[in-house]
């Protein structure tokens, strides 16, 4: 199977199916591939390559006739994993699968219908298999859920597995994790923006917000929830928090300066103009870094935003413990400031009132800003709350947030020209709120 791969490397590309930019495979180099157990031997496989960036890129293949082509969801190796992670069949001298659940039968797969830059898809509306693109020598989901698992903490999907490569040098590598769909379950750029749009829709009965008031505080909850469960030490993670030494420090600042003009370089056109109009402000937040160092860190989720937050029957849940997709992916398992999270959330509240804005040809623009800025008060009311009444009101250093928020955005900017092109006109909106001209 390698060698017929590697003679017509790199396999073909189906019919695209989302606007979201997908990792090229030219110029890759195929380093080991399995096959998947199926009903049709060898039908699917699974294959790591490197690109000329030396990044790894985890490729999922289907035979069709005599050719391998890149697979899609319905054609059945999410499922194959799947069948596989329930009989612990073993799939090659480098690839391991590891469960951590029993997962149920399942049959038939679709694709979640999200924008992101992994690919997810759903087995039998019992299970969803997160093939990771683009995956990371170090992943800190693994770590993460285990810990939550160790404590009991509810408010995340059960896990059922995992799929990774151990690399020529030793290090093992996450390519696919495997947890239980939650059934109906609506991710928070379709549940919060239904709110809002809901909300401005009563304007003219005299609704002051409260269909959706408690939103935002929900939110808040939720995050200082996760926290506390990540600061509380466990058999998987026995210290949870720590301080910051002056090298953590130096490595945020630098980081956030390189995403600031990376976000004024790839930005195209008069956006682009208007945020490097904005670099100096921008880079005059960092400031507040300066004085940081012993500030506590501890693992967050690294990317947390309303959609990562799924509201099904059974309340809330979080997702996606992967880091940002535009920052650096070595980088992405280090503790860090409960800050990071708190600004992520702040900033995508932002960005749904941006797209209600959006979605109603700004009709209501000022009830909207009225409305973003009561949520940013109700969810750190609640998030604070919280924090204070376990008496952990210090794992949130409120001096980090302005250079966070400003940060988020030009991450935002970054991701959209790398990944998503239509959706700059979000943080654009929010920047030009945050730096007025």
């Amino acid at each position: 199977m390698i060698d017929e791969l590697c003679a017509s490397w790199p396999p073909g590309d189906p019919a695209v199916t989302s606007d979201h930019v997908r990792p090229s495979l030219a110029g890759t180099r195929l380093l080991d591939a399995c096959a998947l157990p199926s009903a049709v031997v060898g039908r699917h496989a699974v294959a790591v390559a490197s690109g000329p960036d030396e990044r790894l890129c985890l490729v999922l293949l289907v035979r069709s006739g005599e050719a391998w082509h890149l697979a899609r969801a319905g054609d059945g190796a999410s499922e194959s994993l799947v069948a596989a992670l329930a009989k612990m069949e073993p799939l090659g001298t480098n690839f391991q699968l590891h469960p951590l659940g029993r997962p149920p039968e399942a049959r038939g797969e679709r694709a979640m219908g999200v924008d992101q830059t992994n690919d997810s898809v759903v087995v039998g509306e019992a299970v969803v298999v997160k093939w990771l693109l683009r995956p990371p020598a170090v992943h800190p989901a693994p770590a993460i859920l285990a810990h939550l698992a160790a404590l009991g903490y509810p408010n995340v999907p059960r896990p059922l597995g995992t799929l990774t490569w151990t690399a020529p040098d030793g290090a093992e590598v996450l390519l696919a994790l495997a947890d239980g769909y939650l059934l109906g379950a609506r991710d928070g750029w379709d549940w919060c923006v239904a709110a809002v749009l809901e909300h401005l829709g009563h304007l003219a009965d005299g609704c002051a917000g409260g269909c959706a008031a408690d939103l935002a505080a929900e939110l808040g909850a939720l995050t200082a929830g996760l926290h506390l469960a990540l600061a509380t030490p466990s058999a998987v993670l026995p210290v949870a928090v720590t301080r910051a030494v002056a090298s953590d420090v130096v490595r945020w600042r630098s980081a956030a300066e390189l995403t600031m003009r990376e976000a004024g370089t790839l930005t195209e056109g008069s956006d682009g103009e208007e945020v490097r109009a904005r670099l100096p402000r921008m880079m005059a937040a960092l400031t507040a870094l300066s004085d940081v160092v012993g500030t506590p860190v501890q693992r967050v989720h690294g990317d947390l935003h309303v959609g990562q937050v799924l509201r099904w029957r059974e309340g809330l849940a979080v997702i996606d413990f992967d880091g940002n997709p535009a920052a650096d992916p070595a980088t992405a398992a280090l503790p860090q400031p409960a800050a990071r999270d708190v600004a992520g959330m702040l900033r995508s509240l932002d960005h749904v009132g941006r797209i209600v804005d959006e979605q109603t040809g700004r009709l209501n623009h000022a009830e909207v800003e009225r409305w973003i800025a009561r949520s940013r008060h109700r969810f750190l009311s609640a998030y604070r709350s919280m924090l204070a009444d376990a008496g952990r009101a210090d794992l949130l250093d409120e001096r980090l947030m302005p250079a966070f928020e400003v940060e988020q955005e030009c991450r935002e900017l970054v991701y959209a020209a790398r990944f998503l092109p239509r959706w700059r006109y979000a943080p654009i909106a929010a920047l030009r709120s945050m730096l007025p001209p």
